[in-house]
């Protein structure tokens, strides 16, 4: 099966989860609880374990080709984390002055910048970042999960009609922009360490248990399980 086909399949699923996300609404609210908690730790466990070791990695090979232009930018990838991070924690602390539209339009740009590199990561085989793709794809679609629940408790109406199209849409322009401009693979890592920032920011704000101890074991055992299967994978 080609690999862009592969690609495009992890987009489909994506897309399923915008659709379907609100639908975790509908449990009882200690299952609805666990679910999102199982999602968060999966998240964390995929930031901390696979994510940033190979952003070090990746921070070697652009260090060695950018050291001539941006001298003074010794961590290159990790800036660009920290960039994602803080784009995501200034959007989470808007003005209490800015009307509700407006924060929605700032939430679901930003939002959707980071599904158009989603889309275009995913599509690079040789990205380290994002593979192997099943694994990535797993935590991402379980990020998706519980961001999407937080948009819609948030916004409501207007992320459901509107909200979660634009991010589908976002996510397949993505992809065909994958499909149809080889970016470097500084750039590709660079992309990617963004990305990173901006789930390490959405875990800590949107995915960890509130203080209820089935939802904190939910956490807890999620991140163990989903730890233990990345090491055997890596090992």
């Amino acid at each position: 099966m080609p690999y862009p086909f592969i690609a495009f399949i992890s987009v489909v699923i994506f897309s399923l989860v915008h659709i379907y996300a609100e639908k975790v609404r509908t449990l009882g609210v200690l299952s609805q609880g666990r679910f999102l908690s199982l999602g968060g730790g999966v998240a964390i466990a995929y930031v901390f374990i696979d994510l940033l070791p190979k952003l070090g990695k990746s921070n070697q090979l652009v260090e060695q080709i950018l050291a001539g232009f941006f001298p003074y930018f010794e961590r290159h990838v990790f800036v660009m984390a920290l960039l994602g991070f803080l784009l995501f924690f200034l959007i989470d602390r808007v003005p209490s002055g800015w009307l509700k539209d407006e924060k929605f339009t700032l939430s679901l740009c930003s939002y959707a910048l980071f599904n158009f590199l989603v889309g275009y990561a995913v599509v690079n085989k040789d990205n380290p970042e994002v593979q192997p793709l099943v694994l990535f794809t797993i935590a991402i679609a379980l990020h998706y999960f519980t961001n999407d629940y937080s948009l819609c408790e948030s916004h409501g109406e207007a992320y459901r009609t509107t909200g979660r199209w634009v991010l589908i849409a976002a996510l397949f322009f993505g992809w065909l922009a994958g499909l149809t401009i080889q970016l470097s693979v500084t750039a590709i890592a660079l992309i990617s360490a963004f990305i990173g920032g901006g789930v390490m920011m959405n875990v800590t704000r949107h995915e960890l248990p509130q203080g209820n101890e089935n939802s904190v074991s939910a956490f807890v055992l999620s991140a163990a399980v989903y730890t233990a299967v990345l090491l055997n994978i890596h090992a």
